[in-house]
């Protein structure tokens, strides 16, 4: 440990006497940022200090932190962690010293209570840990880092596509492909101009091969022709060709053998100057398969006994995929005796594969367990501490008082609350009042209604009411606020109930709710009696009922 302490007192003390001039006072400004913007221009020092020599990186890492250390305890936070983050990927000899040192920073902030810090140095950490390939626990924090993007607006976060592209490529490494998955495809989705070409390449290529992994030949073809055109339009000859290369095995897998004889023609060409031995493995490989496709079975065995023998060993997943092709071949051709030795071998590599997977899954548990419970502590610890302070801080007088202050704002909120609720439930009694004033025997209807409220209606004077209240779009939408007064959670819990369900099916069920049938129903709306059955059709097959009454009823209860 004192030796690298050693090395980098040298190497710091050799770099503050050369190097560019740095504005150190700007990028300590932009570090003392406290707003919602904050990280983005943490984010723009760090860009601006890869414009500069390697040298001077260095010394810029020790400058921050020395001028951030007259700061209050969140500058000297930023100073720190600037120099931990510049020096463990500029410093190989500092790589996990200087992720200790982002991880205690990651701790501060979390006792801090600082949800953009934590955000951001949980970023910082999670990336560290996975260039040290501690993938699983570098998952963990990523994870942890992104809902906290989420919470606190992705907007406010710079290059969070990029976060996103390589949290999945995390994954797929780690074998899981379909959590995978969807991380790349956020990242594409969010991707903005800070993306660099070779990216957008890899999340291709990822996607492709989570794919292809899952069986989904389709989206895997979808993906690697993806990266083939963009490959071909910004000029990556090399990687076209392996997006070329990685069709092949869908194209057999889908039965398009035309497209994958002739990309199986073009890997052999390849392999004649390739410097990857595992193309010609591939080649043989799926020659064998074509020919399988084609059932014919003694032409395969030929192109897969080649593949196996130039493996040597190297290629595990590889050969254990030619043997069981081998076996299927000997099978198909009467041959059992030759098949045995094969499906035995591929017997033992699958049970060694799921031994492993099974190591890696209860890995995964463990390490999962482990940060779980590491942030539980820590959480726990935050918490005490802060009980701590506000026990020595509280009083007697003060609790009194805040007591009194609370009850007081409680008992007028509550009294506001019912005042608006009678104020909601008299405007819309007099918005009915001035609709059904329409007709003559308006006084003697709204007599009825009053007196039996949400008991049911006269049917004959509900007749005649509705004939007569026909309502304008203004009528609705006025009639709509009043509503929404008098019944404040109707149409959150009837979206809740009903996903997805149109504005004509949300105004069918507050008429419903208000107890009104079909004729009354149309005569407001000012439309015919078959346009309201199919409406409520419509709403019937959004709550799954068969009939009228088992909607009122359920509508009812909303």
């Amino acid at each position: 440990m004192k030796a690298i302490f050693l090395v980098v007192f040298f190497i710091g003390c050799s770099f503050f006497s050369m190097g560019q001039d740095l504005p150190v006072s700007d990028w300590v400004k932009r570090l003392d940022d406290n707003s919602k913007s904050q990280v983005i221009k943490h984010y723009s020092v760090y860009y601006d200090i890869t414009k500069i020599d390697s040298a001077s990186r260095v010394k810029a890492a020790f400058e921050i932190e020395k001028a951030c250390a007259t700061g209050n305890k969140r500058l000297r936070l930023m100073g720190r962690s600037v120099k931990a983050k510049l020096l463990f990927y500029y410093l190989k000899e500092g790589d996990s010293l200087y992720a200790a040192q982002m991880k205690t920073c990651l701790t501060e902030a979390v006792e801090m209570e600082d949800p953009y810090l934590q955000a951001e140095f949980g970023r910082w950490y999670a990336e560290m840990l996975n260039s040290l390939n501690q993938t699983a626990l570098a998952v963990q924090y990523a994870t942890t880092s992104l809902q906290l993007h989420h919470y606190l607006g992705l907007e406010n976060f710079a290059a969070v596509s990029i976060f996103y592209m390589w949290v999945g490529e995390a994954l797929l490494v780690d074998g899981y492909p379909r959590d995978a998955i969807d991380y790349l495809r956020t990242g594409l989705k969010l991707a903005d101009t800070l993306v660099k070409p070779f990216r957008f390449m890899y999340t291709y290529n990822n996607l492709g091969l989570a794919y292809r992994e899952l069986q989904k030949h389709d989206s895997a073809l979808f993906y690697f022709e993806k990266l083939q055109k963009y490959c071909a339009e910004i000029k990556k000859a090399a990687w076209q060709e392996i997006a070329y290369k990685n069709r092949l095995p869908s194209f057999v897998a889908l039965d398009m053998l035309d497209s994958a004889k002739a990309i199986d023609a073009r890997l052999f060409e390849i392999a004649t100057h390739s410097r990857e031995p595992e193309d010609s493995l591939i080649a043989y490989e799926m020659m064998g398969k074509i020919a399988m496709k084609e059932k014919d079975f003694q032409k395969a065995i030929p192109s897969l006994l080649k593949s196996a023998a130039l493996n040597k060993g190297r290629y595990q997943e590889l050969l254990n995929r030619v043997y069981e092709a081998l076996a299927v071949c000997y099978e198909n051709l009467g041959q059992p005796g030759k098949a045995y030795p094969y499906s035995k071998l591929v017997r033992s590599y699958n049970d060694s594969v799921s031994r492993a997977r099974e190591l890696r899954t209860n890995r995964y548990v463990f390490i999962k367990a482990a940060y779980e419970k590491e942030q539980l502590a820590l959480k726990e610890m935050t918490e005490e501490k802060r009980q701590a302070i506000n026990k020595r801080n509280r009083s007697i007088a003060l609790l009194v008082f805040i007591a009194a202050i609370a009850a007081w704002w409680l008992n007028r909120s509550r009294k506001k609350a019912e005042k608006r609720q009678q104020l909601a439930a008299g405007a819309l009694e007099s918005f009915k009042e001035e609709i059904i004033k329409k007709n003559s025997r308006i006084e003697e209807l709204q007599a009825s209604i009053e007196l039996q409220q949400h008991k049911l209606y006269d049917a004959q004077t509900i007749e005649e009411l509705s004939r007569q209240m026909i309502l304008t779009e203004n009528d609705w939408q006025h009639f709509k606020s009043l509503f929404e007064k008098t019944y404040p959670a109707f149409f959150k819990l009837l979206r809740d109930k009903a996903p997805g369900i149109t504005e004509a099916e949300q105004r069918m069920a507050a008429l419903v709710k208000i107890r009104l049938n079909t004729k009354q129903i149309a005569a407001m709306q000012g439309i015919g009696a078959d346009s309201v059955h199919k409406t409520r059709h419509r709403l019937r097959q959004r709550f799954g009922t068969a009939t009228t009454s088992e909607l009122e009823t359920i509508i009812a209860a909303i």
